[in-house]
């Protein structure tokens, strides 16, 4: 046989031809047109998204359970914000202090 492509003689059973590389017969399953074959396909962010979310939400639960009583130590006035700060950590500062 012949090869369609540099004009070389091959095996009559030949898939290639050794000499330049181009097939010698038309392939059965065509190569997708778009993409590469080993590209991987690229995953949603939405279940990576809401894992972060939940654990967030879990974290401020436990803070709160945490510093169970410190509704008590916040204030609503404003005059009064940086002495409840301090009473919120305090408050948490001996919740730790109990639980260690």
């Amino acid at each position: 046989m012949i090869c369609a492509h540099c004009g070389t003689e091959i095996a009559d059973k030949a898939l290639i031809c050794y000499r330049c590389g181009h097939a010698t017969t038309e392939p059965r399953i065509k190569p997708p047109v778009e993409g590469s074959l080993f590209e991987r396909p690229r995953r949603r962010r939405l279940p990576f998204v809401a894992i972060v979310i939940l654990i967030v939400l879990i974290a401020l639960a436990v803070l709160a359970w945490l510093l169970g009583g410190f509704g008590s130590a916040l204030s609503h006035h404003p005059a009064e914000a940086g002495s409840s700060l301090a009473a919120l950590l305090h408050a948490f500062g001996d919740r730790l202090q109990r639980i260690a």
